[in-house]
């Protein structure tokens, strides 16, 4: 890879660039170490232990984060896109660069390919999805999603004292989405801990980019 100039490093949030070396390194790390251990006693350990769990009313929401799946995640992100253009346009280019996630997805997809929990190794797997279960694609659509919504659009509209309120507001969500895809025996823990790392690593080096993190950043509050 060439050298960044002066002038390319002007253009890059440090900061950012920085978690997003970061996260990928530990992403590329544990994506290595699945490889060549698919299955690890202490990830059906947790999930046996997140499986016999009284989750409370946070049960009612996992039949939605089951929902999202397959066409209808698609029309969602359509829809959020739609939203991005009509009320924060100058956000569009990080709206759609965000969405790549889903590239990430499909390369680790196909290249590691870890099969699902069973019955015989955890307590329950009432969702059945096809394919490899690393990494987890609900898991990434979810953090995508969530973290576009609020760069795009809370991050503008919200006052700067309930900005905290929404990120909180979406790490909330992503770790319910976490338990939820654990708790059906669709995914390992460490399929989720992956689909996180990698969306972060990923949004975080879209957001690093100046040119396109100060168009749609930019603050109507003055902040």
């Amino acid at each position: 890879m060439a050298a960044i100039t002066l002038s390319q490093r002007k253009e890059l949030d440090g900061p950012l660039l920085g978690v997003a070396l970061a996260a990928a390194l530990a992403a590329a790390v544990l994506a290595l170490y699945i490889a060549g251990h698919p299955y690890i006693p202490e990830d059906a350990a947790i999930e046996r232990g997140v499986q016999s769990t009284s989750w409370g009313p946070l049960v009612l929401t996992f039949p939605v984060f089951s929902f999202i799946g397959d066409a209808k995640g698609a029309v969602l992100e359509a829809i959020v896109f739609v939203l991005i253009l009509v009320f924060n346009r100058r956000a569009w280019i990080l709206a759609a660069a965000a969405s790549l996630t889903a590239l990430w997805y499909v390369l680790l997809n196909h290249l590691v390919n870890r099969p699902r929990p069973t019955t015989a190794q955890v307590l329950q797997v009432t969702e059945h999805p096809g394919a490899s279960s690393f990494p987890s694609g609900h898991t990434m659509f979810i953090v995508t999603l969530s973290a576009v919504l609020m760069l795009g659009l809370g991050r503008r509209f919200l006052p700067r004292r309930a900005r905290p309120i929404g990120w909180a507001l979406v790490v909330l969500i992503v770790a319910a989405n976490a338990v939820a895809r654990v708790y059906v025996g669709a995914h390992w823990p460490t399929d989720v801990i992956e689909a996180i790392l990698v969306s972060v690593a990923w949004l975080t080096v879209v957001a690093s980019v100046k040119r396109i993190s100060d168009r749609a950043l930019a603050d109507p509050h003055g902040g």
